[in-house]
């Protein structure tokens, strides 16, 4: 008989495989009766093995495992009883068990000449607490199995591990403010102000080469536009009333921007392909009605998408210079530091402004202090900070983060001052 061993404790549940051996002697002189085994313990309880020698079909041996009841149970422990004679476990303690069992027959070499598996699973249809095999191997196969005339049955139990059953699907429920905010995108009914887009298009009268004039409305709320784009707000109460709808006319702009500022304005994301195709026109509609987001995001996607040259860089730098698009200047004045020589040849700054100096002063500080060791480093020197770094700063502390350089470090310094005279206050 196997026997295991446990060294400490075993958890509850065991993955491992419990294992009883069993010898039916004289296997060969046993022809139609059955024959049982004695009682034995396994995983808490009490079983015994039935085997049928010429079992369910011609030439085949049966095997069955019944359960007695647990260890504790008073049953039997001979083997001299008639099948009707055996007390068997309750039919509730019987449907309570969850096991894995199986059965196997070695030959004298240790080879398998017939195994199953199966799940303890007691035949509820006919009110047996029996499972097994009905046609378990040829008897014929078993006779040649024999050691010394005994067949060795090694049984094998082991709890089964429940069956994990995935967690529902995660479902947090977000607040629904945004999308609310951008349902009323366009609606007429709760709107008060109303903006009259007006752009020029030709309308191919080639003998007066007129131009016609469209005018398209966009239906707001001042509410919203008060924190989305503060400008249009303005605006907005300027041609108010104090009653009914405001109507304002918007110039200078086209109808597809201005919705896109709009938009934006609502909580709404602007797609990379109108991204693409209106880049600047963007940014300069979202600088001059105050969607400051937008414009970061313009820009950003500007400096990323633009590639910088000889002939292209004065004028990237006059442009991010005259709507305050610290990002991209920060990309040209590293243009210019990695290819000095060729733009000191080729570039005329003699239209340069004299605080763009500065910004290409601040580039030549980063340049050396990436290259000096990092203990050098000031991590309050805010002139040697990466723009992306200036602004993360500002947005943490809630600050304006739209400007130049120079407005940003000074406000960050401005911060930092006045967080120092309460912490001495304190």
């Amino acid at each position: 008989m196997s026997t295991l061993v446990h060294v400490g404790t075993p958890p509850e549940k065991s993955n491992c495989w419990s294992c009883v051996e069993l010898r039916f002697h004289n296997f060969a002189d046993l022809s139609t009766q059955f024959c049982r085994s004695p009682n034995f313990e396994c995983l808490g309880y009490r079983w015994i093995v039935v085997l049928w020698p010429n079992g369910g079909h011609p030439g085949m041996t049966s095997v069955y495992l019944w359960c007695r009841g647990d260890i504790d149970a008073d049953v039997s422990t001979t083997s001299s009883e008639g099948l009707e004679d055996i007390e068997r476990a309750p039919l509730e303690l019987i449907n309570s068990l969850d096991i894995d069992l199986g059965i196997t027959v070695r030959g004298s070499d240790g080879k398998e000449v017939a195994n199953k598996v199966t799940i303890f699973a007691p035949d509820e249809e006919d009110d047996t607490d029996t499972d097994g095999f009905v046609d378990f191997a040829p008897r014929e196969d078993l006779l040649n199995a024999c050691v010394n005339g005994s067949l060795i049955v090694e049984v094998r139990m082991k709890e089964r591990s429940p069956v994990a059953v995935p967690p529902p699907p995660e479902f947090i429920h977000k607040n629904p403010i945004n999308k609310n905010i951008l349902k009323l995108f366009g609606d007429e009914d709760t709107a008060d102000v109303i903006f009259e887009v007006t752009s020029s298009g030709s309308d191919n009268n080639d003998d007066t080469n007129k131009k016609s004039k469209t005018v398209v409305t966009f239906h707001a709320h001042r509410v919203i536009l008060q924190d989305g784009a503060p400008f249009l707000a303005e605006l907005s109460k300027a041609g108010s009333s104090g009653e009914g709808i405001t109507t304002v006319s918007i110039t200078g702009v086209t109808q597809d921007v201005f919705n896109h500022v709009l938009f934006y304005a609502y909580g709404g994301n602007i797609t990379e392909d109108d991204m693409k195709t209106n880049t600047k026109d963007i940014i300069n509609a979202a600088d001059k009605y105050g969607t400051v987001g937008l414009k970061l995001e313009a820009e950003e996607y500007y400096t990323k998408t633009t590639t910088l040259d000889i002939n292209n860089v004065l004028d990237n730098l006059l442009y991010a210079d005259s709507k305050n698009l610290a990002l991209l200047k920060e990309a040209v004045m590293d243009f210019i530091l990695a290819n000095g020589d060729d733009v000191m040849d080729k570039v005329s700054f003699s239209n340069v402004l004299g605080d763009i100096v500065k910004d290409l002063l601040a580039a030549v500080a980063r340049g050396k202090a990436k290259s000096s060791s990092s203990s050098s480093r000031d991590t309050d020197n805010y002139n040697n900070m990466r723009v992306a770094t200036l602004r993360k700063m500002l947005e943490e502390k809630g600050l304006e983060v739209d400007g130049s350089r120079e407005s940003m470090i000074a406000l960050l310094k401005e911060s930092t001052n006045q967080d120092n005279g309460e912490e001495n206050d304190d």
